[in-house]
């Protein structure tokens, strides 16, 4: 193909990778850039017609020195970046040329200052490397109204995938929490939903003649279904129903417990003399009872007490494990 057909748009990669609202290119620097770069030659006549109508059409700014529109600043882009970077749910090669891809946009060139990308090979990534079609696969078949057949896979003690069974699931939602993609998806038991660990899934097929089953069929979800309560209510994607939650928390620390269930909670005890505040929500009761595990320091489940006893339990046995004349593995 003849080279010069695609000037236009040679020129358009050119102020994309080198320019900037800082870095203005003259039009001697873009001949050499299209000669180096793409092996074009073309004359400053040439150049300032295409570089004119890139400039009405909204492509290019400036005048005696021009720079590419772009559609992202840096601020974004390296909100953009981290959020690759520090996402284990995005394998590291994938994420070494995603992140490539989001410094080409820069406006001013910031792959000098993102040093810190230096370090994602040293990063807890999946080493799942289908996750990028096993999303685009079930993305599809919720598109299209249709179930699914996934097959799972877990890890050895060496480290290594292996698939272990097959479920048939009516696939609805993808979300991410913690750093970890996740289906919303009925299975067929308990007429509730689940939850499942996309990079612990090594293969998707959509099932064409199986429609997927309405959510409102669900009788939990027959008068809707919210994704932001659901997602507020299972903070560790545990599968199962919300039930009410009564707990006592340090007032100095009622930020941990906001930056895990937000703000949708009801203060039922409040005296000012008192360090702690006893408040009231719904979540699912697998989370808090490994949530108090990790913040028993700051909170305290008061109700439910099946959920009270259950922690206590659990309690007593992580003391025997630690207590002198335990189990020793030395």
């Amino acid at each position: 193909m003849n080279g010069k057909r695609l000037v236009g748009i040679y020129i358009l990669e050119i102020l994309n990778r080198y320019s900037g609202p800082e870095r203005k290119l003259l039009q001697g620097e873009i001949l050499e850039y299209l000669d180096r770069d793409y092996n074009v030659s073309i004359t400053r006549k040439t150049l300032s017609e295409y570089v004119g109508e890139m400039r009405e059409a909204g492509y290019v700014c400036g005048m005696r020195g021009i720079y590419g529109t772009k559609r992202f600043s840096d601020s974004e882009l390296r909100l953009l970046i981290d959020g690759v970077l520090f996402g284990q749910h995005v394998p590291e090669k994938p994420a070494n040329e995603l992140i490539g891809k989001l410094k080409e946009l820069s406006p001013s060139g910031i792959s000098h200052r993102m040093k810190h990308i230096c370090y994602l090979e040293r990063m807890n990534h999946t080493v799942n490397e289908k996750l990028y079609d096993i999303i685009d696969a079930i993305d599809s078949a919720i598109e299209k109204n249709r179930k699914v057949e996934l097959t799972f896979c877990s890890f050895d003690i060496h480290g290594n995938l292996n698939d272990w069974g097959t479920k048939v699931v009516d696939p609805y939602y993808m979300v991410t929490d913690k750093c970890r993609y996740y289906l919303i998806c009925y299975a067929g038991r308990n007429d509730d939903l689940e939850n499942r660990r996309l990079d612990r899934i090594s293969n998707v097929k959509i099932l064409e003649d199986e429609v997927r089953t309405p959510i409102r069929e669900l009788k939990k979800y027959s008068n809707g279904f919210d994704l932001a309560d659901y997602m507020r209510e299972h903070i560790y994607m545990f599968s199962g129903d919300s039930v009410p939650i009564a707990m006592r928390i340090q007032k100095k620390n009622i930020g941990d417990f906001i930056d895990w269930y937000g703000r949708d909670y009801r203060i039922e005890e409040n005296n000012e003399d008192e360090e702690t505040v006893l408040i009231r929500l719904d979540a699912n009761e697998n989370a808090v009872f490994y949530w108090a595990l990790q913040y028993g320091g700051i909170a305290e489940v008061v109700k439910p007490l099946q959920l009270r006893d259950r922690i206590r339990k659990e309690l007593i046995k992580m003391m025997e494990k630690y207590t002198e004349g335990g189990i020793s593995y030395e």
